[in-house]
């Protein structure tokens, strides 16, 4: 159509792709440097912004200048820069923040485990397992109490986005009794409990987990109403259960993990019971391009798997569940809910 900017070459087009590795970097590195909470009140120059966080002006001037050449901040005409609609969810106070998740995928193991994705490829196995064998990939992370707070920072702020978006879409009240299978310190637990005020929830996961959740309820003024229990999933789940709701939890594993969960939770639930399980879904079409990114995360890292519908329906009938809807979330996790087989 006239107006419309010229369709760019394959080539320019793939290069664009290879230099995302760059793009990423510099979102990380200003993550790191709290530009975007810098910029919220008013436009700053990078002189100013370097002297706030210790960098050196012109260097942090010409990474901030490839940001707002993508979207990623404004430059203004007297050389200053202001936040843009996507730098401001870089902010820490945004909602929706993206700042810790951007933290983690530039911080520097996750660039080493992603750099070794030819490991993984070539045997299997998580890349990030290479040079640590004998070690589970979540034995690796604690074992650097640094690394593994820009971790539990993404997860959080990835949790609570999916969190509000999962409990938004779903219908938590005719349940009485629910468990958050592999709940963490209780976010999704916490937002299920405020639209199910009847309903008795319970966060399950392994011991010294839920003694982090139990202090993060007791907080929120929600200890009477969320009950905590430490075990492991992969043993079985508490019952007796109406809904059992697992929060990726099945991606991090590989089927045969996947499918004796569900077979916990199917042992938990009575006849009139449900699981939902709220995952990204690999489909046709760019609209899967995130779930499609996460799977080469779970490849590299975990060692599980994003999967699709079919996928999903083969693994609850081999736990004695029948697939019964997909529900759309405007995020790109999807709620499966499943139902007893008859």
């Amino acid at each position: 159509m006239a107006g419309e900017p010229p369709a760019l070459p394959p080539h320019a087009v793939l290069l664009q792709l290879a230099n995302g590795a760059t793009i990423s970097r510099c979102l990380a590195l200003v993550a790191d440097l709290s530009i975007a909470d810098q910029l919220k009140d008013e436009p700053k120059d990078a002189v100013a912004l370097a002297a706030a966080c210790q960098a050196e002006p012109d260097s942090l001037y010409r990474v901030l200048r490839t940001l707002a050449g993508v979207g990623v901040f404004v430059e203004l005409p007297d050389g200053r820069f202001q936040n843009s609609p996507l730098s401001d969810v870089l902010r820490s106070d945004a909602p929706g923040s993206v700042r810790g998740i951007a933290r983690w995928i530039g911080h520097p193991m996750h660039w080493r485990i992603l750099g070794d994705l030819d490991y993984s490829v070539r045997t299997g196995r998580p890349s990030v397992l290479k040079d640590n064998p004998g070690k589970s990939p979540f034995q690796i992370l604690a074992e650097d109490p640094g690394t593994q707070a820009v971790f539990n920072e993404a997860m959080t702020a990835l949790s609570l986005g999916d969190s509000a978006a999962i409990t938004a879409a779903y219908d938590f009240s005719r349940f009485g009794r629910i468990i958050d299978v592999g709940g963490g310190h209780g976010t999704l637990a916490t937002m299920i409990a405020r639209v199910a005020p009847a309903a008795k929830v319970v966060v399950y996961d392994l011991p010294h987990v839920v003694e982090g959740a139990r202090r993060h309820l007791d907080g929120a003024g929600l200890g009477d109403r969320i009950e905590t229990v430490g075990g492991s999933f992969l043993d079985s789940v508490p019952g007796p259960a109406d809904l059992c709701v697992l929060k990726y939890v099945l991606h991090l594993g590989d089927d045969r993990a996947a499918a004796r969960i569900l077979a916990n939770c199917r042992a938990a639930l009575g006849d009139d019971g449900c699981v939902l399980v709220c995952e990204m879904m690999i489909g046709p079409g760019p609209e899967s391009v995130p779930a499609r990114i996460m799977d080469i995360e779970m490849l590299t890292g975990p060692g599980g798997r994003e999967r699709t519908e079919a996928e999903f329906a083969a693994l609850f009938a081999s736990a004695g569940l029948e697939l019964k809807r997909v529900i759309r979330t405007p995020l790109p996790i999807r709620l499966f809910e499943a139902v007893v087989r008859a």
